[in-house]
């Protein structure tokens, strides 16, 4: 079986990116599967959400990108079966150093060719920055599908179509194995009659490429993630905790179909 490697962007910031990105990994690890997390972003918001410590000098994605590092580099987590490639602001400096590099929007695909090879994981789930530089077209170049998390409120969903306009054209030209992608609702208070209207807007817009699944608004996933912890390990009775696997089922899902 092929590893699966899941690219999570969106350009716009505080669309539940990072949350989605450590607690889809986690409910995929606890249903015994072995995913490979990656913080692509130098802000390494990711990297304190699941309570992995950078100290100053020791290696990061950054070294690994730029060809200084391999897959030593891969830190365990508290979560069996998830693993984590943790990122430091230094990665902000790839995006000036790559300029001048041949090929410099397949370095990630070329760091991470032994572990693809060897299928060491089923997942790789890949946390992008809000931006759309080298470094998100070093995560569209290695990636077999996209999940766009989208706020279910306002304007949310400008900016979406250029996004997609991006993940076709590294679709066609550089990446063939980019095979889809899928909008996930994120934020959704069904309290307000402008999130209910904003989530049939999304649904209707991208039909069969949004995910059934939408995470509703949750104060606990800010707390888990400031205390370094997935949701299912937070508060494994927690609604969000249900939505995520619900996610990551859809995925499972969506992959023994394709297996037929």
């Amino acid at each position: 079986m092929h590893t699966k490697i899941i690219t999570i962007s969106n350009q716009k910031g505080g669309t539940g990116k990072t949350t989605t990105a450590i607690n889809l990994s986690s409910s995929l690890a606890l249903s015994g599967k072995k995913v490979l997390l990656i913080d692509f972003d130098p802000q390494a918001n990711l990297s304190a959400g699941i309570d992995v410590q950078v100290e100053e000098g020791e290696l990061t994605v950054y070294n690994m990108v730029m060809g200084k590092a391999d897959e030593d580099i891969i830190m365990p987590t508290k979560i069996n079966g998830l693993h984590v490639i943790p990122s430091s602001i230094e990665l902000s400096s790839a995006e000036v150093e790559l300029i001048a590099e041949i090929g410099r929007e397949m370095k990630l695909k070329a760091a991470l060719a032994n572990l693809i090879k060897n299928k060491t994981f089923n997942y790789i789930i890949i946390d992008t920055p809000p931006s759309l530089g080298i470094l998100l077209i070093n995560a569209l170049s290695v990636a077999t599908s996209v999940i766009i998390p989208v706020k279910a409120q306002a304007f949310a969903i400008s900016g979406i179509a250029r996004l997609i306009d991006i993940i076709n054209v590294v679709q066609s030209i550089i990446n063939p194995e980019l095979a889809d992608w899928m909008v996930l609702p994120t934020m959704v208070d069904f309290r307000r009659k402008e999130d209910r209207l904003m989530l049939e807007k999304i649904q209707d817009l991208y039909q069969n490429n949004t995910f059934k699944t939408c995470i509703k608004v949750n104060s606990m996933l800010i707390e888990a993630l400031r205390k370094g912890q997935a949701i299912n390990v937070y508060d494994k009775n927690s609604t969000s905790t249900q939505e995520y696997e619900s996610l990551a089922q859809e995925l499972l899902t969506k992959e023994m179909e394709l297996a037929i």
